[in-house]
């Protein structure tokens, strides 16, 4: 990528990159060096505006969507203009960037532009069916650049609903993506319809991402009608009170909170309980099969054992299909094999010798060498072919499950 610096003599070079994005590159050697950016806020007008809270949020966008958060909130620089409208931001480190408004999305202002030197750039945020981020100008310091005499316009956004989720005990449900439903009538009509070509009324939903704090804003509202909020996350509801809203008016400080979802959260824990601890029979064979939690395949040997079981030992085609449809979540299984040591036959951990093989790209592996400790075996997630994985692989972490079966159940 070619190397842009927002210095006067060279500001016109921002017109070869998109529109809404500033693109910046850096050193890898000068990384650690901290940036800052300074400048000004006005409104539609002109006119300073002081007392905005402004912060620098770390972001990455990955095929079209913002990833993040990068950093916890609390580490955002950030800053509050001066009656002046004047704001310095420091220690900025050299990542993708955005300016926002602090709260996110619970500013009485969004920004509309932001002006370097000569080239202005205008957000193209605010469209109501697409995600609120999307169009905000997103920027990139050079480690130890400092950006001055930025010009930050802002203004009211019109038909604007926002908001806060929160828990039962007040907690904010932060970076979490919620579905969220605008319900409308107008004003004259008691009867309200839930689908859009209802006379009197309709609903728009979509997911949206509650910010660092919990907030949410939407821009669906386009007519003056009453309108309702309705947030679902985790199985569980909330919604607001039925309220009007005029042209060019906002609703903002609601306050959602979803009552019960650590109960729900609760119930299907011990739902999922539940049903791992129940078992499976296999038609062909007669023999129960279920998943069990486990640190390590020595500790899922043990808890097999425990329950006079054994790590499941798969001993042709049909029951290794019957365990990838039983068991075909994307996760690692532990299995009852494991690489032998030398001179010693490979061997079910149920005493089975083996007899069907169903291993991965990396192939069956070699007999390890005495004294180095034998290498379990496990699924792998996505396939559900065998691959050796000792405890130097990165990938032992992530084997968190176990299948384990009985006979005679």
């Amino acid at each position: 990528m070619t190397r842009l610096h927002f210095r006067q003599s060279s500001i016109a070079m921002l017109v070869v990159i998109l529109a809404f994005t500033f693109a910046i590159s850096w050193n890898a050697a000068a990384q650690k060096t901290l940036s800052s950016i300074s400048g000004r806020v006005v409104d539609a007008m002109g006119k300073p505006v002081d007392g905005l809270k402004l912060a620098v949020k770390p972001v990455k966008i990955n095929r079209g969507r913002e990833e993040g958060p990068l950093a916890p909130i609390s580490s955002w620089p950030s800053t509050v203009t001066d009656k002046e409208g004047v704001f310095s931001i420091t220690n900025i480190k050299p990542v993708s960037s955005r300016i926002v408004m602090f709260p996110e999305h619970g500013s009485d202002y969004e920004i509309m532009s932001l002006k370097l030197g000569d080239i202005t750039v205008y957000t193209t945020a605010f469209r109501p069916h697409f995600p609120v981020w999307f169009g905000k100008p997103t920027i990139a310091i050079e480690p130890g650049e400092h950006l001055e005499n930025v010009v930050v316009s802002v203004q009211k956004p019109r038909m604007r609903i926002s908001g806060q989720v929160i828990l039962s005990d007040g907690t904010p449900l932060a970076n979490k993506q919620i579905y969220l439903s605008v319900l409308h009538r107008h004003r004259d009509t008691f009867l309200f319809f839930f689908s859009s070509g209802g006379g009197g009324g309709g609903s728009s939903g979509r997911f949206v991402k509650t910010d660092a704090e919990g907030y949410f804003v939407t821009y669906s509202p386009d007519d003056e009608e009453e309108y309702m909020v309705l947030v679902k996350y985790g199985g569980v509801s909330a919604k607001s009170r039925w309220f009007r809203m005029k042209k060019g008016q906002r609703k903002d400080n609601l306050k959602l909170r979803l009552r019960g979802f650590e109960k729900q959260q609760l119930d299907l824990s011990n739902r999922e309980k539940a049903r791992q601890a129940l078992w499976t029979v296999n038609p062909k064979n007669r023999h129960a099969y279920r998943k069990i939690e486990c640190k390590s395949w020595d500790d899922a040997k043990a808890k097999a054992q425990a329950e006079d079981a054994y790590l499941v030992a798969i001993n042709d085609k049909t029951e290794q299909k019957w365990l990838e449809a039983l068991y075909s979540e994307k996760v690692f299984f532990w299995i009852g094999l494991q690489v032998p040591e030398n001179e010693v036959g490979w061997q079910w951990n149920s005493g089975e010798s083996l007899a069907y093989e169903n291993w991965g790209p990396s192939g069956k592996p070699n007999n390890t060498p005495i004294n180095e400790g034998k290498i379990p075996i496990a699924l792998i997630f996505s396939t559900k072919k065998w691959m050796a994985i000792d405890s130097k692989n990165p990938l032992s972490s992530m084997v968190k499950q176990a299948i384990i079966e009985k006979e005679n159940f």
